[in-house]
């Protein structure tokens, strides 16, 4: 198999096995262990409390997976990642300004558009189901999920994805960016939330086009996901 062919199967894998675990998988794990009318009457407790244990299991699989097709492109993830200590200062404030849009989209924005698109009951269930997840998985959410979600999505989707779809598209990035930043949304669910993500998704993929850095994206969506779980679970509704 050439090296094309080889990157073509490899991207086609990456971007179907997401959907596949996430949008199949999940969903068949949570129905057999509780009935559909149970996770209905409470979908946000069923599907962050399981889905905070399985979400990392996913992130790991899906990293090593492009880990493993970059070694048989002939290359590897320090390539994807791109410098870490030099120009430190770019760094940071790379970091800190997507940190501060994570916060406007998560924090401010959904639940201010989810009010006025569900009503406002609507986020106020959301935060209460959330707040009723047993505090072990919140924790191991915040230490683990939060970490796994900021190193590996970033590597799958902005390291791997965008990459290869650059150069099926020879070298046009913003197609690249705008169809892994939907395809992030997706992986996220099929949900106003996604529209969220995919934002998030889509100014990450441009600071990642124009820098090639992903270490200060990681460190942001990292942090961003420590806080989005701790202000949701301690929040008063």
């Amino acid at each position: 198999m050439t090296r094309v062919m080889a990157e073509k199967t490899h991207l086609a894998i990456i971007i179907a096995l997401p959907l596949i675990l996430n949008l199949l998988v999940t969903l068949a794990l949570m129905y057999s262990l509780v009935s559909l009318e149970e996770f209905l009457r409470t979908p946000f407790y069923y599907t962050y409390t399981y889905g905070l244990m399985l979400w990392p299991a996913y992130h790991i699989f899906l990293a090593y997976l492009v880990y493993h097709f970059l070694r048989m492109e002939g290359e590897n993830l320090g390539g994807i990642i791109g410098p870490i200590r030099d120009r430190p200062w770019f760094s940071l404030v790379v970091n800190l300004g997507l940190l501060g849009l994570f916060i406007l989209i998560f924090q401010i924005t959904e639940p201010m558009i989810s009010s006025v698109v569900y009503g406002p009951e609507w986020w106020s269930q959301f935060v209460t189901e959330f707040q009723k997840i047993p505090l072990p998985h919140i924790l191991h959410g915040v230490l683990i999920t939060s970490l796994t979600a900021g190193i590996c999505e970033e590597i799958v989707w902005r390291g791997y994805i965008q990459t290869r779809l650059e150069r099926k598209f020879n070298g046009r990035a913003w197609m690249a960016v705008v169809i892994q930043a939907i395809h992030f949304g997706l992986w996220h669910f099929i949900s106003i939330h996604a529209i969220f993500t995919a934002i998030f998704g889509f100014a990450s993929g441009l600071i990642y086009a124009k820098t090639r850095r992903l270490f200060p994206i990681m460190i942001a969506h990292w942090m961003g996901d420590v806080i989005g779980f701790s202000t949701l679970y301690f929040s008063k509704v």
